[in-house]
């Protein structure tokens, strides 16, 4: 028999919206044995401000600080606090990456680039600032984690409290007398967000010892299934968009592979199926359905979903693992690809007239057309890959005719007299063009690439040269000036031709 009202529970780390999440049904057992009842502290992966319980599996990776996983431009090991924006890091990885046994060798007059370089500073990621300002927050004690069961102890009891007027306060829609049947029942599980303090004991205070509960999650472990299922999560108002849910999430997810768990399920609305998403929580149910039957209620207008745990990934370090995986990928990329090769650059003082694709470093070695492993290259598309084929000579001259036709015909408009030659800015008074417009274009630079015959190999390119005219000259004078007006007549005039 199932009891069911859905629960709005916000998970508050980029997202305002609420999650949604069921409460499971009864015919399960308790919490097991080896779980602390009252409080446990559970510890981060980095740094060490809060050891763990002596009660949990000894299945907790390994202490790490962020001196042992960061690194600077220098190559050296960052010791102390790292200011998102201001210094320039590197992830150091935890996991060994192999180097790519057969790279492939730069040409002559070509250089290879490093995995770190290819991949750049790992500072620049929005993730990895986030990750960093949390775990060094955790490591500092500016927050902590602390897993809790109704055992009727004062202790607990304060702890529930807390957390009930967290999800009272985030969950309006929620009826209070649900939450709080959860949350003090004892079959469920709660992981608080505890954040020291020195205001007095209260409402949303977590005990005597100046703690205030600022979010969490209530959960209901299914141990002979080895599924829990997330009945509420959210974190207060002042916590939200600085990267407390993310970080809850991962806690709850590191306690369930501690419990020996392998999944977690939630009843989310459409509004949390995004958040529940990012947190690795899928449409596609694993768990076998004769395991959740008639434990867990499917509620109309909800979405069961699912996170598969593993129990080699560590979910407070991720973006160690997503570094590693990186780090892996270009190294095989190297096997197969000439990604790593940079090439020197031209000369542009050197170049009078049209340059062969050909003749451009790299470019035939990319197309497979020389240099390159079993010859031509195959496309996506089942064929030879185009690369820098020739193009027929009788349809550019084609192209050449039709483009003439059209230059000619907007050069003999009426509206086309102030862009026929560059501007002057003595005689038209426009002292600061030239400051304001950094890629000038006019009617005669059109004409003489034309003439020229090997810059205008396309249409699109030729369109794009007219339109650039036309959008410095509304960048320069504004919407409504007479000139402005002057262009878009003109801008009418060659897309009608085009």
């Amino acid at each position: 028999m199932g009891r069911g009202v859905a629960g709005r529970a916000r998970a508050a780390d980029g997202h305002h919206v609420g999650a949604t999440a069921a409460a499971g049904a009864a015919g399960a057992s308790s919490c097991p044995s080896t779980l602390k009842r009252g409080g446990a502290v559970v510890g981060s992966g980095l740094g060490g401000a809060r050891a763990p319980s002596s009660t949990v599996p000894a299945s907790v990776p390994s202490p790490m600080t962020l001196s042992n996983v960061l690194r600077t431009a220098a190559g050296k090991p960052v010791v102390g606090h790292v200011a998102p924006g201001q210094d320039v890091y590197y992830l150091h990885p935890q996991q060994e990456v192999s180097t790519s046994k057969r790279p492939r060798p730069a040409p002559p007059g070509a250089w290879t680039q490093s995995t770190r370089d290819i991949l750049g500073p790992d500072s620049q990621h929005p993730y990895v600032q986030r990750w960093v300002r949390m775990t060094q927050l955790e490591a500092e004690g500016e927050f902590y984690f602390r897993v809790v069961t109704n055992d009727a102890s004062p202790d607990a009891l304060f702890n529930l409290l807390g957390l009930k007027t967290v999800f009272i306060k985030q969950l309006p829609n929620m009826p209070r007398p649900y939450v709080s049947r959860l949350v003090f029942d004892v079959k469920h599980e709660s992981l608080l967000l505890m954040k020291p303090t020195s205001s007095p004991v209260g409402v949303g205070c977590a005990g005597a010892g100046g703690e205030t509960v600022i979010g969490g999650c209530c959960y209901r472990p299914f141990m002979p299934q080895q599924f829990a299922e997330i009945a509420f999560l959210a974190i207060s108002q002042t916590g939200q968009d600085l990267g407390y849910g993310a970080r809850l999430m991962a806690h709850v997810k590191e306690r369930a592979k501690r419990c020996g768990l392998t999944h977690l399920l939630t009843c989310a609305d459409n509004n949390a199926v995004p958040y529940f998403k990012k947190q690795g929580f899928s449409k596609r149910i694993t768990l076998p359905y004769e395991l959740w039957q008639g434990r867990i209620k499917d509620y109309e207008g909800v979405l069961l979903m699912e996170c598969k745990l593993h129990t080699q990934v560590d979910y407070l370090n991720m973006p160690l693992l997503l570094k590693a995986q990186k780090e892996c990928l270009v190294e095989k990329l190297k096997e197969v690809s000439l990604s790593h090769v940079v090439y020197p650059g031209l000369d542009a003082s050197l170049l009078t007239g049209g340059l062969p694709l050909e003749s451009i470093p790299g470019l035939a070695e990319i197309s497979g057309r020389s240099g390159g492993r079993g010859g031509a290259m195959m496309s996506t598309r089942g064929g030879v890959a185009s690369g820098v084929a020739p193009r027929d000579p009788a349809a550019q001259a084609a192209l050449r005719r039709h483009l003439q036709s059209v230059l000619a015909q907007v050069k003999a408009h009426g509206s086309a007299w102030p862009f026929l030659e560059p501007v002057n800015p003595q005689e038209t008074g426009a002292v600061d063009y030239y400051d304001v417009i950094k890629d000038p274009i006019d009617l005669s630079a059109i004409q003489q690439k034309l003439d020229d015959g090997w810059f205008y190999v396309t249409k699109e390119i030729f369109l794009a040269d007219l339109k650039r005219m036309v959008d410095n000259c509304r960048a320069y004078n504004g919407k409504t000036h007479y000139v402005t007006e002057l262009a878009c007549q003109l801008e009418r005039v060659f897309l009608s031709k085009l």
